[in-house]
């Protein structure tokens, strides 16, 4: 990928999931080995979660751009433990997607480019075929997906995004104790992420593939 070309083009989409009532946990995500101690409780390397033991599933879908943050849409999955399949994502969000693309098709015209939206391998976004109704749904309405290998490792800068927010509920004296207060929360925190912030995420992408090409994390055809 010709990451420097198409950095501030991307509309970067991800879905994440929250769990009401559940027990607390701190995951380290993020800790560089040559820094040994010194990164061991540092708060940007730390990923808040809970474990999921009888808890209530929240799934939210956001996207990101440069100068750009779409609202927030939480998804109700349809299989069990709250999962959601391509029709709940089609329903949910792809059809409420329109409007979201225009907005940011705005936003990348004005500096010269053509928008790409980027989603994950997720079995839901139906990346599989091009017959499924997912599939079918972006072509028909001329959505240009970024290409990348599926087992190409997560660089989406809006992973940072849900950290923010983890770490922000987090951070709460008062936890979400229902659904409704977990959807609330979560949508103070995500809109309480500041543009500029979001913005410089995207810039630094350059560095962080970089860095993983360096490290043979991604490997580059000859």
């Amino acid at each position: 990928m010709n990451w420097p070309k198409v950095r501030e083009e991307l509309g970067l989409s991800d879905e994440v999931t929250f769990h009401v009532r559940g027990r607390s946990a701190k995951v380290k995500v993020t800790r560089n080995i040559h820094y040994g101690e010194s990164e061991r409780y540092c708060e940007d390397c730390i990923q808040y979660r809970l474990y999921r033991g009888h808890t209530t599933v929240v799934n939210a879908w956001g996207a990101i751009g440069f100068g750009y943050k779409s609202p927030l849409i939480f998804v109700d999955g349809t299989c069990k433990k709250g999962a959601f399949k391509q029709v709940d994502y089609l329903v949910q969000v792809l059809k409420h997607l329109r409007p979201i693309l225009d907005a940011f098709a705005l936003i990348i015209y004005t500096l010269g480019l053509v928008p790409l939206f980027m989603e994950d391998g997720n079995t839901a976004h139906g990346h599989k075929s091009a017959t499924n109704c997912c599939a079918q749904y972006r072509s028909k309405h001329g959505m240009v997906l970024l290409t990348h290998p599926s087992t190409s490792p997560d660089m989406n800068p809006i992973e940072k995004c849900w950290r923010w927010i983890k770490q922000a509920l987090h951070r709460r004296r008062y936890q979400p104790t229902t659904e409704a207060e977990m959807r609330q929360a979560v949508l103070e925190e995500w809109e309480a992420i500041p543009q500029e912030w979001i913005n410089k995420l995207i810039l630094k992408q350059e560095h962080w593939v970089t860095v993983l090409i360096q490290r043979h994390g991604w490997s580059t055809p000859n």
